[in-house]
């Protein structure tokens, strides 16, 4: 069984944009789970929570998941990134390729993996 980190762009200045990302990783982490994997999904375990905070400021909500998503990069044995529009530039996506790359753990893109999930 393989122990995935499933990472996808977040944050927009569209609020329909977050949600379509949000609604993406969904699939994608149901078709991995489907294929008998194990995964963490930060966007599905994360965007219910941030529609729900009141206390935290956006500009610091990656700042107060940051100590979250590393007990999760740390107990995943790879990283499955979500290739949609914006991946490339998305700093926390960037830190999450380093982080595993630092491990000489696999480092994926989903368009090129997709099919390992059929």
């Amino acid at each position: 069984m393989r122990k995935i980190f499933l990472a996808c762009p977040y944050s927009h200045t569209d609020e329909n944009v977050i949600h379509h990302r949000f609604l993406a990783c969904n699939k994608v982490a149901a078709k991995i789970v489907e294929s008998g994997n194990t995964v963490f999904s930060q966007v599905t375990m994360s965007h219910p929570i941030n529609l729900a905070l009141e206390k935290t400021e956006k500009v610091n909500v990656g700042k107060m998941w940051a100590p979250v998503d590393a007990v999760f990069l740390d107990a995943m044995e790879e990283l499955i990134i979500l290739d949609l529009d914006g991946w490339d530039k998305s700093a926390g996506i960037k830190r999450e390729i380093e982080f595993y790359q630092g491990r000489h753990q696999r480092v994926s893109l989903w368009s090129d993996v997709a099919k390992e999930f059929d």
